[in-house]
């Protein structure tokens, strides 16, 4: 197979593995009013509302500037519907620096959403509806070394072929105003002191690239992706970088993998491939 190949593989994987950005951060201010229930939606959707705003009130009631992680069960009284499960996690940005993180569940979904408490208010920061089969959870540190704490939600699609852990990453929930957008990464390695991310993106092992972004400021600049030399039959490996575009730099060959990446999650599953797979296109 001709190098040129390779090239052309990265260019196609690339829409895969890259940072993806939501849409643009709302200016709105949000209101530090409890969750809205609309009339529109439908009873699931409402009953997991509600129990947002019931443990929304528990915070203001008791739990208001108290660390801590408190579950419980939502019962809407409605006949034919088992309890909402709801999971609150109360914990600091900084000192006197407030959030809550509520989970609220049903037997299909979970609705996640991320509060600042601030002088006696709530404000919602991020409001997102995952599948309960997709293993849901979340994390407060600090990915791009930057000094400030982010907001991780991480699950795994039940759909697909192939690893996929996502995060939803949003950047210095404390410092802005407005619900919040995210970046989505697939598979990724945080390496907050050297500000990179290393991961390996979305594809069957053989044919996947491991990849390597730096952050600069809030934003997310790939430096290199590294592929199994399909001439080879992944003896040996391939390493490009700026491959889209007019702009394209010639592949580098490696004799094996660089100690940089040892310590990548996953890092096994890149490696789980024989000189099989490389007999036929996937």
């Amino acid at each position: 197979m001709k190098y040129s190949c390779f090239l052309s593989f990265l260019m196609l994987i690339g829409c895969v593995s890259s940072p993806k950005q939501q849409k643009e951060l709302s200016t709105e201010e949000v209101s530090d009013t409890l969750v809205v229930v609309k009339d529109t939606e439908n009873v699931d959707e409402r009953r997991l509302k509600e129990a947002m705003t019931d443990a929304l009130q528990k915070i203001r009631d008791s739990l208001y500037g108290k660390e801590g992680e408190y579950t419980y069960d939502f019962d809407t009284a409605e006949e034919g519907y088992a309890p909402i499960g709801v999971a609150i996690k109360v914990g600091k940005y900084t000192e006197g620096a407030y959030y809550a993180v509520i989970h609220a569940f049903d037997q299909a979904e979970t609705l996640i959403n991320l509060y600042d408490l601030h002088k006696g208010t709530v404000r919602e920061k991020v409001s997102e509806s995952l599948p309960l089969l997709a293993d849901p959870s979340d994390t407060i540190f600090d990915a791009n070394g930057d000094g400030i704490k982010d907001f991780a939600l991480r699950f795994y699609p039940s759909s697909g072929c192939c690893r996929r852990d996502v995060y939803y990453l949003y950047l210095s929930p404390e410092k802005k105003e407005g619900q919040l957008s995210y970046i989505e990464l697939i598979n990724p390695t945080f390496y907050p002191k050297e500000h990179l991310v290393r991961g390996i993106g979305y594809g069957w092992p053989g044919h996947v690239e491991l990849y390597k972004y730096r952050w600069r400021g809030e934003a997310l600049d790939t430096l290199e992706y590294i592929l199994p030399d399909p001439t080879t039959k992944g003896k040996t490996f391939l390493k490009g970088r700026n491959l889209y575009g007019s702009t394209k730099e010639k592949e580098i060959h490696l004799t094996k993998l660089p100690k940089e990446y040892q310590t990548v999650i996953g890092l096994d599953y890149f490696l789980n491939y024989t000189e099989e797979d490389f007999n036929s296109d996937k």
